[in-house]
């Protein structure tokens, strides 16, 4: 996981390149008042998720993995917990080819999370394979209302597909 200001995105051009594509696309779109939905860049391969969402608590939380997409996440209004973790998962349930996604656990004995807390313009960068839980609500905090945009990006590995 990458965590920065959006006004710092540039220092990450290279790194992919859908990513790429995505800083060209955000310097040239008002991004933060599309309207809730799919929103395409380039067709599927970069795409944006813009949402309307609850945080919730951990208990109420699984980690989520991906395969082909990366993930740009950043909170337009409200903000959320986000954590990752770069320790052993148990599945909770089979990977979904159509929404790339799969669900997983912690393992008995995996404690080790990296927590970050969006909004106030900050970003995370999540890679495929990353086991990540958004959506949490901030330490302390009731469980409450965002507006969020998850940029997909497709990994190199699969760019051409």
């Amino acid at each position: 996981m990458i965590v920065d200001g959006i006004s710092a995105i540039e220092r990450y051009r290279g790194l992919y390149r859908g990513l790429d594509e995505l800083m060209d696309w955000l310097d040239q779109t008002d991004w933060r008042s599309l309207p809730v939905g799919r929103h395409a860049i380039d067709g599927d391969r970069v795409y944006a998720l813009v949402q309307d969402a609850r945080t919730r608590t951990y208990a109420q939380a699984h980690y989520e993995v991906h395969q082909r997409y990366l993930d740009l996440q950043i909170d337009v209004e409200g903000h959320e917990r986000m954590l990752v973790t770069p320790g052993e998962t148990c599945a909770f349930g089979a990977y979904d080819e159509a929404s790339d996604k799969q669900y997983v656990d912690a393992a008995p004995g995996n404690d080790d999370q990296i927590g970050v807390t969006l909004g106030n313009g900050r970003f995370a960068l999540l890679v495929c394979d990353e086991p990540r839980m958004p959506n949490l609500a901030p330490d302390g905090e009731p469980c409450g209302s965002i507006h969020k945009v998850c940029f997909k990006i497709r990994s190199d590995e699969f760019w051409e597909e």
